[in-house]
């Protein structure tokens, strides 16, 4: 597979180092599993970086520089890059896969404090069931292309998340004894409401280790 690496370049031509860009994810996060209830929650993302192949692309956008078991990360998958940049400057339908031509999955390992919410779901992991996205501009697969040519600037998006693997609780009363007594109760399923936007380069050098 060959691989390559996003940076941000802020002056044309610069230097630049893996995992630099800009951005925004701001909106209402609430996970039960975690205890959060945030309808201010800001990502505040550190990190930018992508993977392409054959025409898809993996964009990973995160706060700090931690490994991804310990950090919020926001993650976009873009199945043709030449039906985005065939749609430049137009909402491009975001949701499931098979439905919508971009997916984008949210796993809020670090606000969820490093807590074990296994005992509800193997991870807590919501995935966009409907929303838009506007690209201005998207890599191609060219890392020799300049520097208009290997950008990637979404101008805005807005997407409402869900967690599949957790449903909501449709009868709360439980036997008092038995083996029904003793599972635990499903929690309300982990939704979030984004919005944003984000800006950054691709640039020729060695895959990015994940946050590190």
């Amino acid at each position: 597979m060959k691989r390559v690496v996003a940076c941000a370049l802020w002056v044309l031509g610069a230097s630049c180092s893996v995992g630099d860009g800009s951005g925004q994810v701001r909106g209402a996060l609430r996970v039960p599993q975690c205890s959060i209830d945030d309808a201010l929650f800001d990502l505040q993302p550190t990190f930018f970086g992508a993977d392409f192949f054959d025409g898809s692309m993996l964009i990973r956008i995160a706060q700090g520089g931690e490994t991804s078991e310990y950090s919020d990360e926001f993650s976009w998958r873009v199945n043709d890059t030449r039906y985005v940049a065939a749609h430049l400057n137009e909402r491009i339908p975001v949701g499931l896969a098979g439905v919508a031509p971009v997916q984008a999955t949210f796993r809020p390992a670090h606000s969820c404090g490093h807590r074990e919410p296994s005992q509800y779901t193997p991870t807590v992991a919501l995935e966009a069931t409907n929303g838009y996205v506007v690209f201005t501009s998207v890599y191609r697969g060219d890392p020799n292309a300049d520097a208009t040519l290997r950008a990637i600037t979404v101008r805005e998006f807005s997407i409402s998340m869900r967690d599949p693997h957790v449903t909501i609780d449709v009868s709360p009363t439980r036997p008092a004894s038995g083996p029904a007594a003793r599972e635990p109760l499903p929690l309300p399923s982990a939704t979030a409401e984004f919005e944003g936007w984000f800006n950054f380069y691709f640039a020729r050098g060695r895959p990015a280790q994940r946050f590190q």
